[in-house]
């Protein structure tokens, strides 16, 4: 084959099955979170690195000195178990050196190296590399080997285009989160502040940032300064703050094409920046979420009364 035939043959395989791979992950992440969710750093249906794992596999195969004889099961197995474990160390560690978050993260798991890789989860890449080079590969190689390259060339380059866009695009969401983070961290800061201030005139337990993201809690301890000389002006410190705090969580919330979709998308994300405030987000969204169902439901019961009176 010409390096021309090379180059789109890998480049098709690539996107083969990083599109296999988000399928995978998609399905894994559906049967335990019994939900549909897009995994993977990308916008789009692909995880690159289910695409770069196989490509590399079956070069690795091909390049294994079995004379005639394809690789064993065993070869396949180990080979595939190493490379793709190495894949995943590499391109973990360079995700949070360039993100300083962690994207997944296998802590909790014995022999774990770093959180990026565990032999756990390298046992399953092996296993899955015998499945894929010794049952699916072959099937798909009837479709695709056969492919001419007036085919080859168009299909990747559309599939190129896209592909880069979504980089791009991604990568600006991944920049776009650390910066969300950032600002909810100095907001938090600033409410904990005004807390702690309300806390000492009060006389009361310390109350956290997330517990006065509450809009009737919020209220019900600013009731207590109505008798206070410095009242109004506390009273609008820790609204204007929390308004300020709620109203960033709820872009976080609206931004499905970024933040809210990425930390969907990775339930075990890690910052190393603001870990506690990527934490508390989290719990703050769900408990916003929470609130903001409750007070449609209570609106929907308020007008059905409303339409059984008038009827």
């Amino acid at each position: 084959m010409t390096p021309l035939e090379i180059a789109a043959r890998t480049l098709y395989w690539f996107f083969l099955y990083g599109v296999l791979g988000w399928c995978v992950e998609v399905v894994y992440a559906a049967i335990r979170e019994h939900r549909l969710v897009n995994r993977g750093f990308l916008c789009g249906p692909i995880c690159p690195i289910y695409g770069f794992g196989m490509v590399g596999l079956l070069y690795c195969m091909r390049r294994m000195p079995s004379g005639d004889r394809e690789p064993g099961v065993v070869t396949v197995f180990v080979v595939g178990m190493v490379l793709t474990t190495a894949i995943e160390l590499i391109g973990g560690w360079v995700l949070f050196r360039l993100y300083h978050i962690r994207w997944w993260d296998y802590s909790h798991l014995k022999g774990n190296l770093g959180g990026y890789i565990c032999p756990q989860f390298s046992l399953l890449w092996g296993l899955g590399s015998v499945i894929m080079v010794k049952a699916v590969h072959p099937l798909l190689a009837r479709v695709g080997d056969p492919m001419p390259l007036r085919v080859l060339l168009p299909l990747d380059g559309v599939l190129l285009v896209f592909f880069l866009a979504d980089v791009g695009v991604s990568t600006a969401a991944a920049i776009g989160l650390n910066k969300r983070l950032k600002e909810i961290d100095e907001l938090r800061a600033k409410l904990r502040l005004s807390s702690d201030k309300l806390t000492e005139v009060l006389g009361t337990g310390a109350m956290t940032a997330d517990t006065l993201l509450d809009e009737q809690k919020l209220q019900l301890a600013l009731a207590k300064l109505e008798s206070r000389d410095n009242a109004a002006e506390l009273r609008a410190e820790l609204t204007a703050r929390a308004d300020a705090l709620r109203a960033k969580l709820r872009d976080v919330d609206l931004d499905k094409l970024g933040a809210r979709r990425l930390l969907r998308a990775f339930p075990k994300m890690q910052s190393a920046r603001y870990a506690e405030t990527l934490a508390s987000t989290r719990t703050a969204l769900v408990h916003l979420r929470q609130l903001a169902r409750n007070a449609k439901a209570a609106a929907q019961e308020a007008a059905d009364k409303l339409r059984r009176n008038d009827t």
